[in-house]
């Protein structure tokens, strides 16, 4: 499972911010997370309850929001969220699609403690 490598470098990181801001400690981390990136929310909260054990992560929360797929017709213009893997326009059934989301892995907020 590659959430396991995204944990173990995502941990340092944070402990970083702690560092860096004087932090007390990270209270919850608000992660997004596209339909289409690969990574399973259960696994990567899994990973996270394991390697953040012994941390100073460790009892912070872990909110993952999934950002559906969307594309833009390069056709039409229309903008629309894709669904069931159909890469055709609604509205003029147009496939030369640019995606704009749904491939997302990225720390959107973390709050923190102040010292």
């Amino acid at each position: 499972m590659h959430e396991f490598s995204i944990i173990q470098s995502l941990i340092p990181q944070l402990e970083e911010c702690i560092d860096q801001g004087h932090y007390k400690k990270v209270n919850k981390i608000h992660l997004e997370v596209g339909v289409m990136s690969g990574v399973i929310a259960d696994a990567l909260e899994f990973a996270y309850d394991i390697c953040s054990k012994g941390t100073r992560v460790e009892g912070a929360e872990l909110s993952i929001r999934m950002v559906p797929l969307t594309a833009s017709c390069e056709k039409c213009f229309n903008e629309f969220e894709l669904q069931d893997y159909c890469f055709a326009c609604p509205q003029c059934n147009g496939t030369d699609l640019k995606m704009l989301t749904g491939h997302e892995l990225l720390v959107k907020e973390i709050e923190v403690e102040e010292s």
